[in-house]
């Protein structure tokens, strides 16, 4: 007899955009913040409460925001969090945010806000984004 190995995987959509207080909310997709633009180039790291992400210990799952802001977490073999993480966003022409919060259920977003630095400006993508 031949074993199945489980391929559960859950999937999380987000976007990283600018505002005033650097946080990260579950979001509706008809939320009128997802108009804003994207920052590219943001990396995202959900951790354990205690994770620590330049340990590289407690860390879930960790991506890269496209040209958009937009970003896709995977968490394969039921690893997605039931109870409440440390989403931790960071890159160049930003402070890192640092939120701890339950991810969002199905159907929301991940919505991370930062706050950008003085005088950098968020890059124009190369073609619009076409709306789904």
């Amino acid at each position: 007899m031949v074993g199945c190995a489980s391929t559960s995987k859950s999937v999380i959509n987000g976007r990283v955009i600018s505002g005033t207080v650097g946080q990260s909310v579950s979001a509706s997709p008809g939320d009128i913040r997802f108009d804003e633009p994207g920052i590219p180039g943001a990396t995202v790291t959900i951790l354990t409460k205690s994770g620590n992400a330049s340990r590289g210990r407690g860390v879930y799952t960790k991506v890269t925001s496209d040209e958009f802001g937009n970003f896709e977490l995977n968490f394969a073999n039921g690893q997605y969090p039931r109870d409440s993480v440390q989403v931790r966003v960071e890159g160049d022409g930003f402070y890192t945010s640092r939120s701890n919060t339950f991810l969002p259920p199905e159907g929301d977003s991940l919505l991370c806000v930062v706050i950008t630095r003085p005088g950098y400006v968020i890059p124009e993508p190369a073609e619009p984004e076409s709306k789904k």
